[in-house]
């Protein structure tokens, strides 16, 4: 009793009433719920720290169900010969997820050395309550699927048909990570065989690059029959200290929103969120507590700034998604998101006292923008003022979704909502802009502010 309780009110945090009902009546029926959204989670790095077991899990799951998310996909760099911690917290990540009696589902995203062991992941989770299981076969995925080159892709492929998983992976296309054009697309369904279908872990590149090619695999792979796991990712920033320091500009939501619709109107299969945790590429979306948490997981990956903003934001194109349509904005919402400091190489004096320890990142698809950007989700038409250190900028706004920026001053900028002179949001951010720390080593902050339902 006390665990159908908990799994209803966690369920409820999602859908609507109405919306959790008929999801019951189809699950009842045996109605498969084709479009559904998962989130990229890195085992490697939980939330909960390097001693994260299922209660820790069980509140993550809580977050992404809150948001509509339907499962997680689990990043494995390895399994049980080669770094065996994956294969324990996999497990426990399966024991969380079976608490929720199947309304949260899990499937493995093998990535390198756990590509090695893909009969032992299919062995250990084909029976679990929480797997995804598509087609009565356990759902399995894969990243850079044979590796970077594709030496192995094609025995792989082979083993996953043999163990009659259902096998969506990605694979890099001949051109590597440039946009995939219809010609790329043809050739990503030809790589990968009698896979079932294709993820497009699309995260390092500039959202209308990304939208692009999502629109572009879309219907090639609808037309070969077979299944597509489109990408939304909200912001990309590599470490100073790792492989991977270049960054691309995706102005505040507007970018994921971008990529959403991509989705939307491809009519994708489904959808997953690039990433829940990745906190050294900065493309998390996980909430962390606080605006600014000086550690998450290790020290290495600096201070964590909220990304919860991309999830808030994120909920409305969800339900779009898995509906088909566009749902009613209900209430007003104000989402914010900027950088501390200034990112524009012009503007930082790297020969002088505030000079950053590192330079900026390498910006391959154009250079990321001091402005501070806001996304608003307005019930009627209201009137948006952005207050930075003595400037004030106006913007009136119609009802609907609307994306504005402004240049980034120093200080902690103020978002004001007046309707009818009325003032029905007001909220000033978190964390400060300033032109001189650069802790944050380029990371984009987001927040937001909720009003009451409209009546």
């Amino acid at each position: 009793m006390k665990r159908r309780s908990f799994i209803t009110t966690t369920a409820a945090a999602a859908l609507v009433p109405g919306e959790l009902l008929r999801a019951r009546a189809a699950e009842a029926s045996g109605v498969p719920v084709t479009r559904k959204v998962f989130a990229h989670y890195m085992v490697a790095w939980p939330r909960g720290g390097k001693n994260a077991g299922p209660d820790q899990y069980v509140r993550e799951m809580q977050d992404a169900m809150a948001a509509g998310i339907d499962g997680f996909a689990l990043n494995c760099g390895g399994w049980s010969a080669f770094e065996p911690y994956y294969k324990r917290r996999v497990v426990a990540m399966y024991d969380a997820a079976d608490r929720f009696d199947g309304a949260f589902t899990l499937f493995v995203s093998a990535d390198g050395r756990a590509q090695d062991e893909l009969e032992d992941i299919v062995r250990t989770v084909r029976e679990r309550r929480a797997q995804l299981m598509v087609d009565g076969r356990p759902m399995l995925s894969a990243y850079a699927l044979g590796g970077l080159e594709g030496t192995r892709a094609q025995s792989l492929l082979e083993t996953a048909q043999r163990l009659r998983a259902y096998f969506v992976p990605h694979r890099f296309p001949s051109t590597g990570e440039r946009e995939i054009a219809p010609d790329m697309a043809a050739d990503v369904v030809e790589r990968i065989g009698p896979a079932d279908g294709y993820f497009y872990f699309g995260a390092a590149g500039a959202p209308s690059l990304l939208a692009r090619s999502t629109r572009a695999l879309a219907p090639a792979l609808h037309n070969a029959g077979k299944a597509f796991m489109a990408p939304v990712t909200p912001y990309y920033r590599g470490l100073p200290r790792g492989t991977n320091y270049r960054a691309f500009e995706t102005n505040g939501f507007a970018g994921m929103a971008e990529e959403w619709r991509a989705a939307i109107e491809s009519h994708a299969t489904w959808v997953q969120i690039v990433t829940w945790n990745d906190w050294a590429e900065s493309t998390y979306v996980a909430p962390t507590g606080r605006a600014r948490q000086p550690v998450v997981y290790d020290t290495r990956f600096g201070p964590i700034l909220s990304h919860e903003g991309y999830l808030r934001a994120s909920r409305y194109y969800i339900r779009w998604f898995k509906t088909g349509s566009p749902p009613p904005i209900v209430r007003d919402e104000l989402f914010y998101f900027y950088r501390l400091s200034p990112a524009a190489q012009g503007e930082i004096h790297t020969n002088g006292p505030v000079a950053p320890n590192d330079a900026p990142p390498s910006m391959p698809q154009g250079p990321l923008l001091d402005r501070v950007f806001a996304c608003v989700f307005l019930t009627h038409p209201a009137r948006l003022t952005i207050g930075q250190d003595g400037r004030e900028d106006h913007h009136p706004l119609p009802a609907g979704i609307s994306f504005v920026d402004v240049p980034s001053l120093p200080g902690r900028p103020r978002f004001t909502l007046v309707r009818d002179g009325r003032v029905v949001l007001d909220r000033t951010g978190e964390l400060p802009i300033t032109e001189h720390d650069f802790s944050s080593l380029y990371g984009c902050y987001s927040g937001w502010a909720t009003g009451t339902p409209s009546q």
